[in-house]
């Protein structure tokens, strides 16, 4: 299309039109139409000066009228009254408000303070010096932010900490927390209780609450401390969808015309959304709250862009949905192919039968594949490696890969001739062969399916980066690679294809402890599959004493199933017996299984 030429060069326009200034883009400013209005048919309308119009007195009642209505409808999100974005502005009631009068509103408006925590090296104020000099945030941004990149870039973030309306403190907060987590592989009583006394100053809907609960959710999870972690996950999503924060409007209401907090917005609620995934697929539940909202938020940008400051017009989920139709090979952010990613997996399991018999075989053989190969396929040219250019890892699509993968070999493999080791039985995930098995050929269909994926994760596991470093939510991906592949040497595999396999185990056990070092959940999954694989391959041997978990004699183990007995030591495998009640937490690492496909029993009957 032609480029637009302003016909005012070299002067700025004094009024932009509404649709220019929600795209962050010049206008001309020209009546009755912009350019870029016309061009674009877009509606074209502007916001009335108020100069002039109102003397101080009366803006300072027009200010505190629309703050009293703002800050009824963030305490009170599910009423009658809610923030609703036209192109007039924002309506509050019965009162109409611009962008500029919503900045006013609050900028003004009084905000709660942090909570009066006494000053010590753990716990300092997060004032401007501070937070520049703050190692705890620094170790954050260095170790975790790349791996679920929600917050603002840190750069923004000590701005925002001196001029934004809100209260960034309890996500600073959360910061301190993880960061001194990756620093010293402890869990700190007092910064944890840091986070939560700035948590609940917090006005009940404020958007701060969405990215400071879940930040502090995955931080509380992977120390093994499920319930909390539920709780904050819980809260987090229910304000934000009080708030809808999963409609594009939000992001450009809540923005104040700040491109990267616009962008942030958008982030967090896709973050929402990808780790409430994450959760119920460790968990092996399909209690997937934020799957059955209808989002509108545009898509991510690509990670250098958000860090520069130079957002670009945002992609929609539609143009991504319809991205096979486009003329061009359009690219989008490797934040958008990981929500591609979840939303591919999360159809499959959900169209997925849960009780399948032999008929479904070739049914779920189609539409598992059909959805899987399709977002491979369609990957551009510059999106299919994950190793980039200057040697890091795109860790987005790093993630991206491995849930489809784990996606895949968790729809198969119950189909598959990968049987259920008898010492799965530890695990609500664990399936017996069923006698009337599907015909020979769907039944190696699917047995190829789950080893190339298997493969296709080793090929991410061996990528030349090191140390491992990702999210402690590889961690059931990788388990499940790695139960798949201990079937296989049981019952497929065979001489030097044998061998192989086994230092491929070697592999994934090695990158699961790296991640084991900083979050004792994952070390305590190491430990169960070091026990569950000597059972498989025959070897002799202590499993070790799980207990001994790096950083987990600080905090209670939550990692075994509700009702079941300790798992505080695991005996050797000379105690056959015991083995299976001794590992009653392992279904927090093979949950992908427990989402899919569910085998009938009247096949064994």
């Amino acid at each position: 299309m032609e480029r637009l030429v302003s016909t005012r060069a070299n002067t700025r326009s004094s009024l932009a039109c509404l649709e220019c200034r929600t795209k962050h883009v010049k206008c001309d400013a020209k009546q009755p139409r912009c350019s870029r209005c016309m061009a674009y048919d877009k509606t074209c309308q502007y916001t009335a000066s108020r100069r002039g119009g109102l003397d101080r007195a009366a803006l300072t009642e027009r200010r505190r009228r629309l703050a009293n209505k703002a800050d009824a409808q963030l305490e009170n999100v599910v009423s009658e009254t809610s923030v609703a974005v036209s192109d007039e502005g924002i309506n509050l009631g019965g009162e109409s408000a611009t962008g500029a009068d919503c900045m006013e509103v609050f900028q003004h408006a009084s905000l709660p303070a942090p909570t009066p925590v006494p000053e010590n090296r753990e716990t300092p104020h997060f004032g401007l010096g501070g937070l520049t000099d703050d190692a705890l945030v620094k170790s954050y941004y260095t170790n975790f932010h790349h791996l679920h990149p929600f917050a603002p870039p840190f750069k923004h973030l000590v701005q925002l900490s001196q001029t934004s309306a809100f209260n960034f403190n309890p996500l600073i907060a959360s910061m301190r927390l993880v960061g001194h987590i990756y620093d010293t592989h402890q869990w700190s009583e007092s910064l944890s209780s840091a986070v939560e006394a700035q948590i609940s100053q917090l006005k009940p809907s404020d958007p701060v609450q969405v990215q400071a609960r879940l930040l502090y959710s995955i931080a509380l999870f992977w120390y093994t401390f499920k319930a909390e972690a539920k709780d904050q996950m819980d809260a987090a999503i229910n304000v934000a969808v009080g708030l809808e924060m999963h409609k594009q409007e939000f992001a450009v209401t809540f923005g104040f015309r700040d491109p990267v907090m616009i962008e942030c917005w958008r982030r967090t609620w896709w973050m929402l959304f990808i780790v409430d995934a994450s959760y119920a697929g460790t968990l092996g539940t399909m209690n997937f709250k934020t799957l059955h909202v209808e989002p509108t938020a545009e898509l991510p940008c690509e990670e250098s862009d958000y860090e520069s400051g130079t957002v670009p017009v945002p992609k929609t989920l539609q143009d991504f949905d319809s991205r096979e139709f486009d003329s061009e090979d359009v690219v989008f952010s490797s934040f958008s192919y990981l929500i591609g990613a979840v939303r591919c997996a999360a159809q499959v399991i959900y169209m997925s039968p849960k009780r399948a018999t032999r008929e479904d075989s070739e049914a779920i053989i189609q539409s598992a594949d059909s959805a899987f190969d399709a977002w491979l396929l369609l990957l551009p040219k510059d999106k299919k490696p994950v190793l980039k250019q200057d040697g890091t890892i795109d860790e987005l699509m790093f993630q991206a890969h491995l849930l489809i993968h784990v996606a895949t070999i968790g729809i198969h493999r119950p189909l598959s001739d990968l049987r259920f080791n008898p010492v799965e039985k530890v695990s609500s995930c664990a399936r017996e062969p069923p006698a009337d098995t599907p015909k020979p050929d769907l039944i190696n269909v699917h047995t190829t399916r789950i080893l190339k994926s298997v493969n296709a994760q080793i090929q991410l596991l061996a990528l030349p980066v090191r140390p491992f470093h990702h999210t402690p939510f590889t961690t059931c991906m990788v388990s499940e690679g790695t139960l798949a592949l201990l079937s296989a040497c049981t019952y497929l595999l065979k001489d030097q294809a044998l061998a192989v396999a086994r230092d491929q185990i070697r592999l994934t056990i090695g990158c699961l402890k790296a991640v084991g070092e900083v979050w004792p959940r994952t070390a305590r999954n190491v430990k169960e599959i070091q026990t569950i694989a000597r059972h498989v391959l025959g070897l002799g041997g202590s499993s070790g004493d799980v207990g001994s978990t790096p950083g987990s004699n600080q905090v209670p183990s939550l990692t075994q199933s509700e009702g079941e007995g300790s798992t505080d030591s695991l005996p050797t495998m000379d105690q056959d017996d015991n083995v299976f009640a001794s590992l009653g937490s392992f279904e927090d690492i093979c949950g992908w299984i427990n989402m899919g496909v569910e085998l009938d029993s009247s096949w064994i009957e």
